[in-house]
């Protein structure tokens, strides 16, 4: 009767601690929103396939070209 006891005493003192650790956990969590949009323009120019392609040729690449990461590559 007495270990009986002792431990509802403690379940209950462990129940309180948590709900209270709780409550202030939760309030710190609150995020908040920017507002503002940061865009950037990226450092190497954009590559379309199809417009690499008809570039080279009509610089007279008759095999055409393909898309890297610093843009256009024309082929012999």
């Amino acid at each position: 009767m007495k270990i009986a006891f002792i431990v509802a005493i403690s379940l209950a003192f462990l129940a309180v601690t948590s709900c209270i650790e709780f409550e202030k956990s939760t309030e710190s969590h609150d995020i908040q929103k920017r507002g503002v949009t940061i865009t950037v323009k990226p450092p190497f120019p954009g590559c379309v396939f199809y417009e690499c392609i008809a570039n080279c040729r009509s610089r007279g690449y008759k095999n055409g070209g393909y898309c890297t990461i610093n843009g256009c590559q024309c082929l012999r």
